[in-house]
């Protein structure tokens, strides 16, 4: 098995574990404690790249005064955006 295919299996089972129903959304806050033993570097990047694969969505916390120190901390920024909540994919990857 491919490091990106325990990656895939690692952040889908993690979101799947956290999300209050199947494709709910998680916060990366959340999330990055289950993939703990990773680098936030290692983290990063398989995101990234599960993204543009379209495997998850990333998106920002629309209210930005709701988000904690810990929850501004775990966002990835991608463009010029902090994106804080992450979903799997279920209509490209089932």
């Amino acid at each position: 098995m491919s490091v990106d295919t325990r990656w895939d299996k690692a952040v889908r089972a993690a979101i799947e574990a956290l999300a209050p129903r199947r494709g709910g959304w998680v916060g990366l806050v959340d999330l990055r404690p289950a993939l703990a033993g990773t680098s936030r570097a290692a983290q990063d990047r398989h995101l990234v790249r599960m993204l543009r694969e379209r495997k998850i969505h990333l998106v920002p916390e629309s209210n930005r005064k709701a988000l904690t120190p810990a929850a501004r901390a775990a966002a990835i920024r991608i463009g010029n955006e902090d994106n804080h909540l992450i979903t799997w994919n279920h209509h490209n990857h089932t």
